[in-house]
């Protein structure tokens, strides 16, 4: 029997947090209703409880595929370590990949990026 293939979003999270003290979530929606990306993965952030980490440094991805909107969420200690440039980049980056490749793919290219940096402020 054949081993079951793993996401690749799946893959880049576990990768990027072996090497850093931060959490990193990953939130995918198909709600067609939802309007605003950005106050739903604010909702989300805390009803994972993501405000709550050691270190203050979690990250949420949101990505509605249906509506193709996305909202990335991180606490107080990621934002201020990584700065408003690197969060603009890498929704820059979001958009480019959403278009370029498949949703999983350009996901897990954005957590990966993520990952990299945050190993960089948050080293495990």
């Amino acid at each position: 029997m054949a081993a079951e293939k793993s996401s690749p979003i799946v893959e880049a999270i576990h990768e990027a947090e072996a090497h850093t003290t931060a959490e990193i979530r990953v939130h995918v929606s198909q709600r067609l209703l939802e309007r605003n990306p950005y106050k739903r993965a604010t909702h989300l952030f805390h009803q994972y409880q993501l405000s709550k980490t050691a270190h203050r440094n979690a990250v949420l991805l949101y990505v509605n595929l249906r509506r193709k909107k996305f909202a990335i969420t991180g606490d107080e200690a990621a934002h201020n370590a990584l700065g408003q440039r690197f969060w603009e980049e890498l929704a820059r980056d979001m958009k480019r990949h959403m278009i370029s490749t498949h949703p999983e793919n350009a996901i897990a290219l954005v957590v990966q990026k993520l990952g990299r940096r945050l190993a960089e402020k948050f080293p495990k």
